[in-house]
């Protein structure tokens, strides 16, 4: 019995490749919780965990990629962030259709996944906007003042967050195709 519980080297690299993916949503976690969550960058709380979720989603394609968002967003959401079930929904769904048309139309390269980074944070914080906009009274300028900024100073983080993701894509074999 046991000897069917053997996990060979190469799926120990595809362990710690996942175990890294995950360490990096931990730390982004941690940053912007921990370390920022009382201060701010230019008056603005940015926000890493989708930079992080897109960028290994489209690295890893939408199969592979798609079930650590899901991951990622429910563990986001039950971390208590704020409109859990809106960053469940869009950290999902719009990476695996970045994903999708990555491999079907675009290059998966740097500038399709920054370009779904910034598409999945501006859904993302426009969706948060209206709820509380329509429901709690919001000003509409803050829109301007507090929704884009954020967007632009989180999606800054992009570039060296790809960069790790894709150190970290190197980590084993690629996948057998199926």
């Amino acid at each position: 019995m046991l000897d069917k519980l053997y996990i060979t080297p190469k799926q120990w690299m595809h362990v710690l490749r996942w175990t890294l993916y995950t360490l990096l949503l931990l730390l982004a976690m941690m940053i912007q919780t921990v370390v920022l969550g009382n201060h701010t960058i230019l008056g603005i709380h940015p926000d890493f965990v989708p930079v992080v979720i897109v960028c290994v989603c489209m690295r890893e394609g939408p199969e592979r990629g798609g079930t650590f968002a899901l991951l990622g967003s429910l563990l986001w959401a039950l971390s208590g962030a704020d409109m859990g079930s809106i960053c469940i929904a869009v950290l999902t769904i719009v990476p695996v259709i970045g994903g999708l048309l990555c491999r079907a139309v675009l290059v998966n390269r740097f500038v399709p996944c920054l370009v779904m980074t910034v598409l999945a944070l501006l859904l993302e914080h426009t969706i948060v906007f209206l709820i509380n906009f329509f429901f709690n009274g919001m000003a509409g300028i803050l829109f301007l003042t507090d929704v884009l900024p954020c967007v632009l100073i989180s999606a800054a983080v992009q570039p060296l967050v790809y960069l790790v993701v894709k150190r970290i894509e190197k980590v084993g074999d690629a996948y057998e195709s199926i």
